[in-house]
């Protein structure tokens, strides 16, 4: 079978020789799976439809990924779309030609600063994990690269700056609060410790528009396991290709000028694509990550004592798909922001998304970071009923006794622990101790907090750890089903 090239592609009429030559309007900083399936299949959309007639020039973040991948096919690459939207079954093959260039910062430095030099590149974005925006303090101006990725911003808005060029439209999609204040102050705190002038960093603050965001769509990436028929289906080997679930949500949020110009340079809502334009996230952003991460969490912590493994298999359990429901509707939708009709609306597309056949979210994957992740997720809930409804969430205090279950080493052979190894060894030791409960939910280095101030909350988790002990997990499901 061909591998997907730019030659093949054309003789296939899947693109034409006016693609490459399309000016690049976007600077992408991350080459992984949900980039190509959200931001370049968005580019994509409107590219075929005549609304953006632009491209996008690709940076490698970090010293290894996949750009030497994207370049071995001409940067061209199939994003593959499957799944259940509103009731329906979706499915489509998308051919990405949206991609102009690919730079690697790390042994290609004036390559990558010359991207500033574009007078038709106006928007940045950004996907460098949660980790990325983040202040490097040993980065120095004469490093080429410096290690950091605002470090590497702050020299290419320089060098845009020197060019007497305008600022650009800046869109981090990092899944941090507020991503948009949080690369601003970052790019600003080391262009400061570059020696930069004060006169930068005004055209920094007053020339660029940085915006905050939240992006939602599950994205598997590279379907190992169905490569080969996927590649049977559209006809010809990609090596790149990518696959992801057609739910799709863009929230960008910033003043009113600020959502001109995102309509103005990325006018995606005039195709029907979900993005939503706000003067704030958090909403959207409390929607995403108590209805969607948060239940996943769960999922992760009691659905894997219970012997399931992906997120699909616990969908088509009665009692489970029962818990998780109640979970939603009872413990979490009451204590969110936004009007109730758009919450159980979005929870009932998040049950849809979870119960998708074509992709097998693996329980194990979502339980990475278990720890961290109940304190982002969960834990906040916890505290939000008890002050809101006068009562303890009992499915979601259950999902903490699971935890502590699961990392104290009575789970063995059944949940594979991935965590930081501090938090393991933490937990682990505090296990040997009859005081287990109380010292593990006493740990403000683990959960940013005393838990045992929570009232009530460690005689539950107590009650709840015992009773997995006793009977498995699966008949204190049921009670709660």
């Amino acid at each position: 079978m061909d591998t997907l090239n730019r030659k093949l592609a054309i003789e296939r009429g899947l693109t034409n020789e006016k693609a490459q030559s399309r000016p690049i309007k976007i600077i992408q900083f991350g080459e992984g799976g949900f980039l190509r399936a959200f931001v370049d299949w968005t580019v994509q959309q409107l590219n075929n439809n005549g609304l953006f007639n632009g491209n996008v020039a690709i940076v490698q973040p970090m010293p290894n990924g996949r750009v030497d991948n994207l370049r071995q096919q001409d940067n061209l690459y199939t994003v593959v779309l499957q799944g259940i939207l509103d009731g329906k079954k979706i499915l489509s093959n998308t051919l990405v030609d949206s991609i102009g260039t690919t730079v690697k910062p790390f042994g290609e430095w004036q390559e990558y600063l010359k991207l500033a030099d574009n007078p038709d590149t106006k928007i940045i974005i950004s996907n460098t994990t949660e980790a990325g925006i983040a202040v490097t303090e040993n980065d120095t101006v004469d490093m080429a690269p410096p290690q950091g990725y605002p470090a590497k911003l702050a020299q290419l808005l320089k060098r845009r700056y020197d060019d007497g060029l305008p600022g650009f439209l800046i869109i981090p999609c990092e899944l941090i609060a507020d991503n948009g204040k949080a690369l601003r102050k970052a790019v600003i705190t080391m262009s400061r410790q570059f020696g930069f002038s004060d006169d930068f960093i005004t055209w920094i603050e007053q020339e660029n528009t940085f915006v905050s965001t939240l992006v939602d769509r599950i994205v598997p990436g590279y379907p190992a396991a169905q490569a080969e028929s996927l590649w049977e289906q559209i006809g010809y080997r990609d090596d790149m290709i990518d696959k992801a679930e057609p739910f799709y949500s863009w929230v960008i949020a910033g003043d009113k000028k600020a959502q001109e110009l995102v309509d103005e340079l990325i006018p995606a809502r005039r195709l029907g694509i979900n993005l939503i334009l706000t003067d704030d996230v958090q909403p959207y952003r409390e929607r995403k990550v108590y209805l969607l991460n948060g239940p996943h969490t769960t999922l992760a912590q009691v659905a894997r004592l219970a012997g399931m493994s992906t997120v699909g298999e616990t969908m088509e359990d009665k009692t489970m798909h029962s818990f998780i429901l109640k979970e939603m509707n009872e413990e979490i939708i009451p204590v969110l922001t936004l009007p109730k009709d758009e919450l159980e609306t979005f929870a009932s597309q998040v049950l849809e998304r979870f119960s998708n056949p074509f992709n097998e979210h693996k329980l194990d994957s979502i339980g990475l970071n278990s720890v961290s992740k109940y304190a982002v997720r969960l834990l906040p809930l916890v505290t939000a009923n008890t002050q809101k409804r006068g009562k303890l969430p009992e499915r979601i205090v259950l999902a903490l006794a699971a935890l502590l279950y699961t990392y104290g080493g009575f789970a063995q052979g059944k949940v594979n622990i991935k965590d930081d190894q501090a938090v393991v060894d933490t937990l682990a030791a505090l296990a040997k101790n009859n005081t287990y409960v109380h010292d593990a939910l006493s740990s403000s280095k683990l959960w940013g907090q005393d838990l045992t101030r929570i009232d009530g909350l460690e005689q539950l988790v107590e009650k709840d750890l015992q009773g997995i002990v006793d009977n498995g997990i699966e008949t204190l499901v049921k009670s709660l089903a």
